[in-house]
């Protein structure tokens, strides 16, 4: 039976996200609970992951399964993205609209 995924690029998009966010292996590996040797295994495809550590990836460089999986980017733009093109005023009007809603929340609570 074929492999589905291919652990090459699973560790080529882990090791990317990882240098886009500035940690080093010893540092990431610490972060996921992992020896440094078993996530150079993982970057170079030569070992799986388990669930468990794929959700600490995917957690620690906020990312989804998909795209390290099978590079699926999704859908939809993130949160931050959608936050990084409004303009300073759609920013301070959307703060005052959260400060409303918590202060609601807060008295029907």
């Amino acid at each position: 039976m074929e492999d589905i995924l291919d652990k090459s690029k699973v560790g080529q998009r882990i090791r990317q996200l990882r240098i886009q966010n500035d940690y080093t292996q010893a540092k990431f590996a610490e972060l996921i609970d992992i020896s440094i040797n078993f996530l150079s295994e993982i970057e170079n495809g030569k070992k799986g992951l388990s669930q468990d550590t794929l959700a600490k990836i995917c957690r620690q460089l906020n990312t989804s399964a998909d795209y390290i999986l099978f590079g699926t980017k999704p859908q939809q733009n993130s949160l931050i993205d959608l936050a990084n093109t409004l303009t300073i005023e759609e920013i301070e009007t959307t703060i005052r609209y959260l400060d409303s809603l918590i202060a609601m929340k807060k008295i029907h609570s």
